[in-house]
């Protein structure tokens, strides 16, 4: 009994060294390149547009309260 015990350290030891292997290779990069398209988030238009509309949005919710 007392040799069973060791045995399943040595045991979960081995399948925990396989899993954090296999995890480790896993965040290997790959780069997929289909070409020199450029994603729409990359694009400096988009980001001004955005800041635009959020300018916009800015004065339309401080401009909608009146107090008198």
């Amino acid at each position: 009994m007392k040799n069973i015990i060791p045995a399943f350290y040595k045991l979960s030891a081995a399948f925990t060294l396989l899993f954090m292997n296999t995890i480790a290779y896993a965040q290997i990069d790959i780069d997929i390149d289909l070409g020199n398209k450029q994603e729409w988030y990359e694009n400096p238009k988009v980001w001004i547009g955005v800041a635009v509309f959020l300018v916009v949005l800015a004065l339309i919710a401080r401009g909608g309260k009146k107090v008198s």
